[in-house]
């Protein structure tokens, strides 16, 4: 009688295994059920989260692209035009002043442009990466609100994909708008190390603390975006507050 082969002998053990698994299965208790329910519940809604969060990053980033690309170039085309008018001999001085206060509302206007379409899609993270990005957030933070902000990682190691360096860019983004508006801090650090299969970041600032109620107000959105955030690419977060600051801690899996 010929021997079986090796793909029949694992088959059987796999169906030994399940069978001998569904003699020793027991039935749930109802407590069981009901957490079995939640967990399934919560992963779900985790699981469509994600989802709609991605849908949201890819229409940010749409958008944005659309305003840089098309209105962006049309607001320096004008201001071009508008230096040149500037420059003929024949525009009277009061003509000038009207083109020179055109050129600056142009000027401003292209700023904002730059500003919304970074809003809503971070360009240095196309040009340089996540930390290029969280370079650029440092110093916009810095720049805007006189806050010093330290950035303690490596190059090398804030090397993800795009899902990952998009979730975070947005977490220290979102936490450095909760210090600027409610902290009152005068220095912020921000650290990001690798350990084995983790990314952990660190947010520290020197403000007032939040407080337990703070965390707990149905409109904290900054904080529950945070939280979703994490939460969608399977992290822990902890956000404490003392006298002496507020500390937000958060673990990531990384992508194999």
């Amino acid at each position: 009688m010929p021997k079986p082969s090796r793909l029949l002998l694992a088959g059987l053990v796999l169906l030994a295994g399940r069978l001998a698994w569904r003699l020793d299965e027991r039935p749930l208790t109802p407590a069981e059920q009901r957490e079995a329910d939640a967990r399934a519940r919560m992963a779900g809604r985790r699981a469509t989260d994600y989802a709609l969060e991605n849908i949201r990053e890819e229409e940010r980033a749409y958008i944005a692209r659309e305003l840089h690309d098309d209105l962006g170039q049309l607001l320096a085309t004008l201001r071009v035009d508008m230096s040149l008018l500037m420059q003929q001999p024949a525009a009277n001085q009061a003509t000038r002043d009207l083109l020179a206060g055109m050129d600056q509302r142009l000027l401003s206007a292209i700023t904002s442009l730059r500003r919304i379409a970074s809003n809503l899609r971070p360009h240095a993270l196309d040009e340089g990466g996540l930390y290029f990005a969280l370079q650029s957030l440092r110093h916009d933070f810095e720049e805007r609100h006189g806050v010093a902000c330290e950035l303690d990682a490596r190059e090398n190691e804030l090397i993800l994909n795009d899902r990952y360096s998009t979730a975070i860019f947005r977490i220290v983004q979102e936490s450095l708008t909760n210090i600027a508006r409610h902290a009152h801090a005068r220095h912020v650090r921000i650290a990001l190390y690798r350990h084995p299969g983790l990314l952990h970041i660190t947010i520290d600032d020197d403000g007032r603390g939040i407080a337990q109620s703070d965390m707990e107000k149905p409109s904290s959105f900054g904080l529950l975006g945070m939280r979703e955030r994490v939460w969608a690419i399977r992290g822990d977060i902890a956000i404490t507050g003392s006298p002496r600051g507020t500390r937000i801690e958060i673990h990531l899996p990384l992508p194999e």
